[in-house]
């Protein structure tokens, strides 16, 4: 019997912003086993890390309880934590052959104005770690994002102890989305080349300079950008960041950098202005709030998009 692919996400605040009660994580695994051995890009894997990157951003009951209703424990699979279930900053599956970690992204929080409108903030923790984008120097070689450095450097020392401790032939997996795949990027940079099987980050800021990029796994290290998703292109390029990794683009146009219509003189600041404002929606009521380079970011979208594709190739 063919599987039917997921319907597109209600594109509002509380349709987008994850986690999201109801969603189907992870449901049909056992039909798509995890493949840990995987070198070249694996459409199975790109939907098991999208839908983990998605749950991360759940509660520790709220994640067991996800993980309970699907196959997942059936394939061998046990849940840990990285720094405890309380604070959260990442989760671990891991069986037999595979060591799967899960960085957790930026939260938001909403908050409702008198039933009229809605405020979306950042998480204050999350804000402080995404402002700090001046380059820091990295031990593994280059410049790196020093909010995302200081962040890694809170959960490295699990990740030694994850390794150090795991059977030998397990596959290490890293993935993330948002900040998340910016702290599984220099995760894999940390533990090298040879330790990382395969690195997946989905929606992720850029992290460090060139000669950073150099210390990433050079092809099993998968980028993917929905639609006009604006984070990244964050932090700027004239810092010296790039981005590495072979990019994997979901439907949609790509990401529409704002500097080159700047730059292209009074017609293109016009037409950005033209786009921002085109693409700018307000929540009142029961209209939608977003912008749409923020919409794009939503990790539901990254995980609809790569079941959609598992599911239709």
């Amino acid at each position: 019997m063919p599987l039917e692919p997921r319907k597109p996400p209600i594109e509002t605040i509380h349709g987008l912003r994850p986690p999201l009660a109801g969603f189907p994580y992870f449901a049909n695994a056992d039909r798509f086993p995890f493949e840990p051995g995987a070198s070249a890009d694996s459409p199975v894997n790109a939907w098991w890390l999208a839908d983990a990157s998605f749950l991360v951003y759940g509660s520790a009951d709220f994640v067991e309880d996800a993980l309970v209703r699907s196959p997942v424990p059936n394939l061998g699979f046990r849940l840990d934590w990285l720094g405890g279930p309380e604070e959260n900053r990442g989760l671990i599956l891991r069986n037999e052959a595979s060591l799967i970690v899960v960085f957790r992204g930026t939260r938001l929080h909403v908050h409702n104005l008198m039933d009229v409108a809605e405020l979306v903030i950042i998480n204050q923790s999350d804000f402080w770690i995404d402002s700090q984008f001046l380059p820091a120097v990295c031990q593994v070689g280059g410049r790196v994002h020093s909010g995302f450095l200081k962040a890694f450097a809170d959960v490295s020392e699990r990740l030694d102890a994850l390794l150090k401790a795991k059977p030998p032939g397990q596959k290490v997996w890293l993935t993330g989305h948002s900040l998340g795949g910016a702290l599984a990027t220099l995760a894999a940079a940390h533990l090298g080349r040879d330790a990382v099987q395969g690195l997946y980050t989905y929606g992720c800021p850029r992290v460090g300079d060139v000669k950073f990029t150099r210390a990433l796994p050079g092809t099993s290290h998968f980028r993917f950008v929905h639609r006009q998703d604006w984070v990244v292109d964050q932090p700027p390029e004239f810092l010296g960041y790039v981005h590495a990794g072979s990019l994997r683009q979901l439907p949609g146009a790509p990401p529409r950098r704002l500097l080159d219509d700047l730059r292209s003189g009074a017609e293109g600041v016009t037409a950005a202005l033209r786009a921002m404002a085109k693409e700018m929606r307000v929540k009142v009521g029961d209209l939608p709030f977003t912008i749409s380079g923020l919409a794009d970011h939503m990790p539901i979208h990254y995980a609809t998009h790569l079941w959609n594709a598992l599911v239709t190739q």
